[in-house]
């Protein structure tokens, strides 16, 4: 029996700890390259959830590194922003390694006279014959092109290199380093619990997650990278209308189109003031619509509207537990409404293949019927 979105997300936490438990081996070629070459930065190059991982990962990374980050797509990164990159090491990801436009990033980078780096979550795949170095991130068979366990691991595994790039570079000592590494995994351990939290809130709200009106989703620092994802997640699996955007931002315009129908999700960091404020928006949204939800554990709101765990991490490790709680609504939703069929011209658009996302066929279950 071939396995669904659920069997993946539930397959997460083991993929977590493995990537933990080896973290140094699993991330030395890329510390080794990036200490050789002197790199001042790094630039990731990916779309997607990839792009989405590497934005869950990024507020970590520079809170260790303390050094500028870049996250770009691929097409931007090509035509707009190569030449204005410097010093910094080009780190393109894609779960597949087929990616079209990731491998056009890595071509460009190489006819640049630069050398590329790519992240890959399988080891088949055309990125090893351009990329300089090709490293698997461990997540291991996805065969459902939505991917969940792919993002929450790249985003682990990107946390993991950056400590050990840390510790490499003299800014972590082993002390510390043992530290993050304990509560990495005790980070990890939140993962199902919030996936039964996505459970018992759908199950008490099932027509507020299954009605057809738009899905906002609102956050900001770490976990703005959960609610690009989830938005995502959203859209292209029940088809449902999403939106995201930084929980201030939202108020400065994105908010005027939204009605009483609407379903709101805000992502607390679990920080303070950011969470204050958020909480506080979330709270007035409550005058715009009835299905206002949280994942926090503010006690303000509701148990009916909150999704909760037993214990709350620092902001920057949180995003590999609040993942699951997207990820499992957005499979719930489907499930109980389109069953992962788009519309008709959508399936025709994909039959075209006019503009192709992916160089090679059939990478992932074909959901769609398409």
């Amino acid at each position: 029996m071939e396995k669904t979105m659920l069997d993946y997300i539930r397959e997460t936490p083991d993929v977590l700890n493995n990537i933990i438990d080896n973290s140094a081996a699993y991330t030395k070629e890329l510390v080794d390259h990036y200490v050789a070459e002197g790199y001042e930065g790094i630039c990731f190059i990916a779309s997607g959830s990839s792009n989405n991982g590497c934005l869950c990962a990024r507020p970590f990374m520079r809170h260790f590194l303390d050094c500028d980050i870049d996250i770009y797509a691929p097409f931007t990164f090509v035509h707009h922003e190569i030449d204005h990159v410097h010093n910094k090491m080009f780190l393109a990801v894609s779960q597949s390694g087929c990616s079209t436009n990731t491998l056009d990033a890595l071509r460009a980078i190489k006819e640049k006279g630069d050398k590329a780096y790519c992240l890959v979550g399988r080891d088949d795949c055309d990125a090893k014959d351009i990329a300089d170095l090709t490293v698997n991130w461990r997540v291991g068979e996805e065969t459902v092109g939505f991917v969940t366990k792919g993002v929450t691991s790249l985003a682990c595994f990107l946390m993991c290199f950056s400590i050990e790039l840390a510790k490499a570079q003299g800014k972590m000592d082993e002390a510390r380093y043992q530290k993050i590494i304990g509560k990495m995994k005790e980070t990890v351990d939140l993962q199902p619990e919030m996936v039964e939290e996505a459970y018992r809130i759908f199950d008490l709200n099932k027509d507020d997650f299954t009605c057809r009106s738009k899905v906002v989703l609102l956050s900001s620092g770490p976990n703005y990278g959960t609610a690009c994802e989830g938005a995502l997640k959203v859209a292209e699996t029940s088809c449902i209308t999403s939106q995201v955007c930084e929980a201030e931002e939202f108020l400065h315009g994105p908010l005027y189109p939204c009605t009483p129908d609407d379903l709101f999700i805000v992502i607390d960091n679990n920080d303070d003031p950011s969470s204050t404020r958020m909480i506080a928006i979330a709270h007035a949204l409550e005058d715009v619509s009835s299905k206002v939800y949280v994942i926090s554990n503010d006690p303000s709101f509701d148990d009916s509207h909150a999704f909760r765990t037993t214990k709350e991490t620092c902001m920057y490790r949180s995003p590999l537990y609040k993942l699951a709680c997207l990820q499992t609504l957005a499979y719930l939703m489907t499930m109980e409404t389109n069953h992962f069929e788009p519309h008709e011209v959508i399936k025709n658009f994909k039959k075209a293949n006019k503009v192709s996302s992916k160089s090679r066929e059939n990478l992932y279950q074909n959901l769609q019927n398409i």
